[in-house]
């Protein structure tokens, strides 16, 4: 998901994300974990306007379902949630656009990094002769 941060919501929007690191961390936690999301990263791509973009990569087998989950939640934190993201963004997580709508365009991932390590030296004889 990406969006546009104004250069006056950017400090605020940090302040939020901060919250979501310490006091309500547990909270934040549990409810991913409900919502099936494994891993969640969000960055800041700056304008040299000021402000700038938020990308957050959310990982789970359902994102959009994720979202409408979400967006639908009773549940104290989510709503909070919801409450900050359209004070902030004015972002409604019941009418976003379809997340799977984006085109891949370049991936990569390293499985095992393990397959790709150098051979170990053998010590032994063959090195002494």
């Amino acid at each position: 998901m990406i969006w546009d941060v104004p250069p006056d919501q950017e400090e605020p929007w940090r302040r939020f994300l901060q919250e979501l690191s310490d006091p309500r961390y547990e909270e934040y936690a549990k409810s991913r974990r409900r919502l099936g999301v494994t891993a969640e990263s969000v960055w800041l791509a700056p304008k040299p306007s000021g402000g700038g973009v938020a990308i957050v990569y959310l990982k789970a087998e359902d994102p959009e379902g994720v979202l409408g989950e979400l967006a639908a939640s009773d549940a104290p934190f989510e709503r909070w949630y919801g409450m900050e993201m359209r004070r902030y963004f004015r972002l409604d997580l019941t009418r976003l656009e379809r997340v799977a709508g984006g085109e891949l365009l370049f991936a990569w991932c390293d499985d095992d990094p393990s397959e790709h390590e150098a051979p170990e030296e053998e010590v032994g004889d063959e090195r002494e002769r």
